[in-house]
Parts: structure tokens; sequence; C-alpha cells
């Protein structure tokens, strides 16, 4: 297992943290604090669940690298593994990469494998550290890498992961797990003045499949663009086909690949012929219809300071289930719609949009609900379930939703009373029919940022950074049982643990690097059912 080099804060939080688990009321529980350690420790949480219910929790933390000498700025990606009871796993959270980097914040990813290891993309210098020249800037290069790390902590592709060091200027990463192919993207951007003689061959934007073992699928990733105004997102279709999201100067299309990203479909389908001109790097919302399709939410300008919010449902053969551009999620001439969600259910077949309404005369948070044909299950203009007007308070901010089983919804919303503070959750959930079966109010006086919320057969989540303001700041998380509870029964929803040895897949040494044939001494031995163990021959 690789070393961990931790900042002596961390060690002297471990004992603080290590027994958190979740909470067991309507109060969050601070997993890691970050108090008085400023706006740039224990940022920008990333969150992703396992298929054994546990959770991936990723920060980063702004620091300072000895190189001969010279204090050099560098970003720290860190990894804690929660288990069922929201106990972290290491007693010390993993450091993943440390590497010099650029004073501005780049974008990193997080995934779950399907055996349940963490992916995590990142970009640093790492490519200028060898031979740091004299006079190197801290904003002289990015290079972006990826990591598999199971949940013994051991690092499987290697203590650096699979490394581009190529491309030198690409700072946004992003990753996507499709079976047991993990697809990774980057922008390299480049700077400089663009002439008839520039050779542009290594800038735009990037995919490369990453195999279960670490291997790739081409030599060099394949360049699949050159727009900084996007990145491409992917959704898993049918079998180990997906579906590949891109913009184009004519609009946004989607095209189903096979898992040698050839299209399935005779030609790409544009969906939205509006193009994007803003800063968001994944501003389409993406869920999967859970029949090989997808339904998309996206904010379309109507004018200098109006929005609308579309909504589309592409269907696993590529036809549109919302007609050539979609739908109006508030079909009004009321345009100051903003800020959405979305969430389907396969087995109802309806698609629930969140929005946010930000009218002259109040602040509201709407639902607006579709069936998989088109048609509005609710007026045309939404379902506000949360209503200000501009005197009486700030906003509401919506946060998220998601399908339960017979057609009801979770839903939650942010109650604010001030900008950036005094805001408390609301989760409620609602039935088929739209009527509320339960609300519940969580925490007080919270200023969150970096908000994800999950929503899972028996129960939903959320996690996010409490910022400077707050009473507890760092990394957030909370549980609520989907009958309004704050105690989950898994005993229904676990498989049983299996009592019969699989066969070994791999063998790696101490510091993640995969063996030929075991060594002598200790070894990590990986499972085709994804176990992983320690062995001493």
């Amino acid at each position: 297992m690789r070393k961990l080099y931790l900042l002596l804060t961390f060690i002297a939080l471990a004992t603080t943290t290590a027994l958190a688990q979740w909470n067991t009321n309507a109060t969050p529980v601070c997993i890691y604090s970050a108090a008085g350690q400023g706006d740039y420790y224990a940022v920008d949480p990333k969150v992703a669940r396992t298929a054994d219910k546990k959770t991936w929790i990723a920060w980063r933390t702004w620091g300072k690298k000895d190189i001969n000498g010279r204090k050099i700025d560098a970003v720290r990606t860190y990894l804690q593994l929660l288990d069922i009871d929201g106990k972290p796993q290491f007693d010390e959270p993993i450091m993943v990469n440390d590497h010099i980097t650029q004073s501005s914040w780049s974008e990193y990813a997080l995934q779950a494998a399907a055996d349940g290891s963490a992916i995590v993309t990142v970009a640093d210098g790492r490519a200028e550290e060898a031979n740091l020249p004299e006079g190197y800037s801290h904003s002289d290069g990015y290079s972006p890498a990826i990591y598999k790390i199971d949940q013994e902590g051991n690092f499987l592709w290697g203590l650096d992961g699979v490394e581009f060091r190529d491309y030198r200027e690409a700072e946004y990463t992003n990753c996507f797990v499709v079976g047991e192919d993990t697809w990774f993207t980057f922008f390299n951007q480049y700077y400089g003045e663009v002439t008839e003689s520039t050779d542009l061959t290594n800038f735009g934007i990037f995919i490369q499949r990453i195999n279960d073992d670490g291997t790739t699928l081409w030599d060099k990733p394949r360049k699949v663009g050159d727009d900084f105004s996007f990145q491409p997102q992917i959704i898993a279709s049918e079998g180990t086909d997906f579906l590949y999201f891109d913009e184009t100067p004519l609009g946004s299309r989607v095209q189903r690949m096979n898992r040698d990203f050839e299209g399935v479909w005779s030609e790409a389908v544009l969906y939205d012929n509006n193009k994007y001109d803003g800063y968001e790097m994944n501003h389409y919302r993406i869920v999967s219809d859970g029949k090989g399709g997808a339904a998309v939410a996206f904010v379309w300008p109507m004018g200098q300071f109006s929005h609308n919010v579309r909504v589309q449902h592409i269907n696993a053969d590529g036809s549109l289930g919302f007609g050539l551009t979609g739908l109006d999620a508030a079909n009004t001439v009321d345009n100051d719609y903003d800020y959405c969600g979305i969430a389907a259910n396969p087995e109802t077949e309806e698609i629930l949009v969140d929005f946010e309404s930000q009218l002259e005369s109040s602040y509201d948070v709407m639902l607006q609900k579709f069936t998989y044909d088109g048609d509005y299950c609710f007026d045309e203009l939404g379902v506000s379930i949360a209503s200000k007007s501009r005197q009486e308070a700030f906003a509401y901010g919506r946060v998220g939703s998601g399908a339960l089983k017979g057609g009801d919804w979770i839903v939650a919303y942010r109650d604010v009373q001030a900008y950036g503070a005094n805001t408390s959750f609301v989760i409620r959930r609602y039935d088929k029919d739209n009527n509320r079966v339960w609300t519940k109010t969580i925490g007080r006086n919270l200023d969150p940022s970096r908000i994800t919320f999950i929503v899972e057969p028996e129960a939903s989540y959320l996690f996010y950074r409490e910022d400077s303001s707050s009473k507890n700041p760092g990394i957030t998380i909370f549980r609520i049982s989907n009958d309004g509870n704050y105690t989950v029964d898994y005993s229904d929803g676990i498989d049983d643990v299996k009592t019969q040895p699989t066969a070994v897949n791999a063998y790696y040494d101490l510091n993640g690097r995969k063996l030929a044939q075991p060594a002598k001494g200790l070894n990590i031995v990986r499972h085709t059912d994804g176990q992983v163990e320690k062995v001493i021959r």
C-alpha cells in the first residue's frame, strides 16, 4: 500500500473523524473538519457510491511542496472511503497526488468502478517537476492522470496513475465508467497566438479508454474536438455501448458508441440547435432512462437576461421523444428559469425536472413532469413547491431529485435566507399524483457549497462542504431513509456475502504494481469478483 504523506493537520484531525457515522437526526455530520484552515482546505468534494453501499469522498487542499529548497504551489487530492454505516475506513485520508500545480484550480473527477474501487482524475505539474527550471512559475503547466484505488487503499494503476505527460495544459479532466471500462476525457488548451503555422495536434479535447487492468485502447488519446465551451459526457446505454454527448457549431448532439468508440447509429443525432456559450463545462444535466436512452435538461438563453429550461428524451435507437429541439419545462413567455436538474423513472416512464424560477415578483422552486413520449404531466407552467416574494427573503435554491418505485419522487432544495449563508435543506417525498408524503428540514444556519444529492431505493444522501461562515466548516454528510426516518434497514438491500473462494484475477505488490506472478513475501491478490486480500507466500 502506498505510504501516506499527509500534512500534520490531517494527522491531528484523524482521531476526531475516525468515529464519524451517519446522522441519527436532522443534524448533518461533519466527517472532516476544516475549522481554522481557511477557504482552500478540504474543498470541492466529489462523491461516488459503490454497489456495496459504501461511499467514496474526494477533496482537495491547497499547500506548498519543497523542490530543491523552493516552495512551489501544490494542490493535493485526498480520498476517503465510508462504510455502510458512514464510518471512515482509512485512519488517515489517502493522498492521491502530490505534485506542483498552477495557482488556479483545475477540474478533477471521481467515479466508482464496477468492483467498488475509486477512479480519480487529476491534472498537475508532474511534467515539469523532475527538471524544474530556475525561472519556473507555478502557472507553467498541467498534465492529466487517472488513478484506480481499491477499498484497501492499493493504487492498482501505479503510484502516479496512468499519465499523459505529452499534454501540458490540460486543466480540465473527467471520467465515466461503463461496465469494466473507464473513459478518461481532458481538455488541453493552447494559450499562444494561433497562426497558419501553429501545430494544434496536441491541443483540444481528448478521450482515452482505460481498461480494467490499466491498459489503454489506443497508443495515444484520441482527439475529439477543439471547443473549450464543453467537455464530452457519457452515460451507459445497453451492454457495453454508451451514449456520447458533445457539441458542434450547429448545436448539441449525441451518438451511441460501442466500446471501440465506433458509432452505432448511422449518424449522430442533433437534439438541440442552440450552442451553449457559457463557462460551465458540463451544463447539460443527463440521466439514464433505464432503457438504453437518456433524458436531458439544459438552460436555454432567451435574451440578455432571460432563460428557459429545455428538456429532451433520447431513445436507445436515436429517436427523439420530445421533438427536434425538446420542450420547455415552463411553457410561458416569462423566461427567467434557471439552474435545472433531472431524474427519470423507468418503471413509470416519467421524467422529473426541478428548476428555479426567478421572476420579478418571487423566487420559486419548480417541478415539471413528462412522460417518455413528451406529454406534460402537470400544467404546462409547472408546479411551484416553494415560493417567496422578493421582499420576503433572498431566494430558494434547487438541489436535486430522484425516483422511487411506484412512481414516488424525492426532491431537495435549499431555503436561503441571505447570500451564501443562513441556509437549511428541505427534503420532501411526493407520490405519483404529486401529493406531499412528508417534509423534513435539515440543519440550520448552514453555508454549503458543491452540493451532491443522491437518491437510492432505501435512502437519500446529501454531501457538501460547509464553508467558512459555518460553525462547522469541512466535509459534511447526511442520510435520510426514504420513509422519512433517520435510520435505514438494509437487510433486503445487500446480497449475501460469498463464502466460496473465487478465481484470482491479478497479483500486485505493495506499491500497486501488477505482477506477472506472485512474488515471495506479501502480495495483494485481487479475485474475479472484485474482492481484494493480502497473502504471504
